[in-house]
């Protein structure tokens, strides 16, 4: 499918000036996203003055996040908040909610490289790298991440500012909850709801609802005490 034919994708097609918040792994991430898959120019980062250390990153101005206003308006550029799931995700919701009460619109980024016969319905401030296979009819909220190779099934819900780590399925008919974290290779059966705020861990399976701020985590691997050489031996005997 042309990204041109795409109205889910249309939105990284769009120039919009834009100011990345943070100087970190995340913002250059998005960075280099932003600059080789989309019209967008990235005309400044911003970070919180006492977080200032350099004055330029990736060649742009690093502006103190209190002058933001006076010197990239909300009529002037958009905003772009890439933080990562501190604190439950509760940092990034915190700095896009400051943002939206300033005034700002701001972007999302979903990756050109993503697999869709029909578009999600993505909100604001989303980061959605590349590998995604979305199914029918999903729902994404706004300042959510996905990172890469996620499998997101039929009318699946993904409220605000979840986090969704990479090779994480869900099945059909799932919501994930607000500020929700899911790990690397997690699964989430069908028609389960993920509460608000809960942690589910790497390779965890989670087959019933879970209550908000709830933990889930797999069993951790166990070591056999053989030699790996030994033990291939052994497979191929049995």
């Amino acid at each position: 499918m042309d990204r041109e034919d795409d109205p889910g994708l249309a939105r990284v097609a769009l120039m919009a000036r834009v100011v990345i918040f943070g100087t970190g792994r995340g913002a250059d991430t998005a960075y280099r996203y932003l600059s080789r898959d989309t019209g967008h120019d990235i005309c400044a980062f911003t970070v919180d003055a006492r977080f200032v250390s350099d004055r330029t990153f990736h060649g742009r101005p690093v502006v103190p996040y209190e002058e933001l206003l006076h010197r990239f308006p909300p009529g002037d550029a958009h905003l772009f908040v890439p933080l990562g799931f501190q604190q439950m995700n509760r940092l990034r919701a915190a700095r896009y909610l400051d943002g939206k009460a300033k005034g700002y619109t701001f972007i999302s980024y979903v990756s050109s490289r993503v697999s869709s016969l029909e578009p999600p319905q993505v909100g604001e401030n989303c980061l959605v790298l590349p590998g995604q296979v979305f199914d029918l009819d999903v729902t994404i909220g706004n300042n959510v991440t996905l990172w890469s190779g996620n499998h997101i099934g039929d009318r699946s819900v993904i409220e605000d500012h979840a986090w969704l780590s990479s090779d994480v399925t869900l099945a059909g008919d799932v919501r994930i909850g607000e500020g929700a974290f899911l790990g690397v290779n997690c699964s989430v059966s069908n028609g389960v709801t993920i509460g608000a705020r809960t942690f589910v861990g790497a390779q965890a399976l989670v087959d019933r609802d879970t209550p908000p701020d709830s933990v889930w985590l797999a069993p951790a691997g166990r070591s056999v005490p053989v030699p790996s050489e030994k033990f291939l031996a052994m497979l191929r005997l049995t």
